[in-house]
């Protein structure tokens, strides 16, 4: 009976896989107050210390009749501290870089094909200049 109910799941997992529609993801870039690459660290290390509390806090509750309860809840925080710096800082250093057709960086002019984007009010969109200081 149970090998029947995975050969089914399987089958719907394959068919699901099989059938579903292909995604056109383009990769189109706009910058918001918000995504201040020192906001999103910020954002990104005190939701890990929050989440590393919780953690903690559940495996001091956890733990029967330990002396180590402080200490469980302080390495939470921590270990949560140190991942969300790491995980802010890898997503500021790998978010995409917006191009244009021209771009005047560090004193040089550089030329290349613009990449056409679709607008959020649907219209296309192509970004002919940008200016880096």
């Amino acid at each position: 009976m149970t090998r029947r109910i995975v050969a089914a799941l399987v089958c719907g997992v394959l068919a699901l896989h099989a059938l579903a529609p292909m995604a056109a993801a383009g990769v189109n870039v706009n910058r918001n107050g918000d995504e201040n690459p020192v906001q999103e660290v910020a954002k990104s290390t005190l939701y890990g210390a929050l989440t590393g509390l919780v953690v903690g806090g559940a495996l001091a509750l956890a733990s029967d009749s330990n002396d180590n309860d402080g200490q469980l809840v302080r390495g939470g925080i921590v270990a949560g501290t140190f991942v969300g710096l790491g995980l802010g800082l890898w997503w500021v250093t790998s978010r995409p870089q917006p191009s244009s057709a021209l771009e005047w960086k560090d004193g040089t002019l550089r030329a290349s094909l613009p990449e056409p984007a679709i607008a959020r009010d649907g219209r296309p969109r192509v970004t002919l200049a940008r200016v880096v200081f």
